[in-house]
């Protein structure tokens, strides 16, 4: 529908509320994702740091009873 609106006004850009509110809903939307996207890297990045530091110390454990 865009496009055959587009061709009849002869390229002119419409600036309808309904498309305003549809771009300002969609870039929301990408923002929350990101921000949700990158809490989540956050949680899982703290819980592998928590894990090397498990591993480190049962490595240490370890070498301690082979000597």
């Amino acid at each position: 529908v865009h496009k055959k609106v587009g061709d009849s006004m002869g390229g002119k850009v419409l600036d309808l509320p309904e498309i305003r509110a549809y771009h300002q809903g969609k870039d929301e939307g990408r923002a929350e994702g990101r921000a949700e996207g990158l809490a989540e890297g956050k949680e899982e990045r703290k819980e592998l740091e928590l894990e090397i530091e498990r591993l480190r110390k049962e490595n240490e454990l370890l070498r301690k009873k082979a000597e």
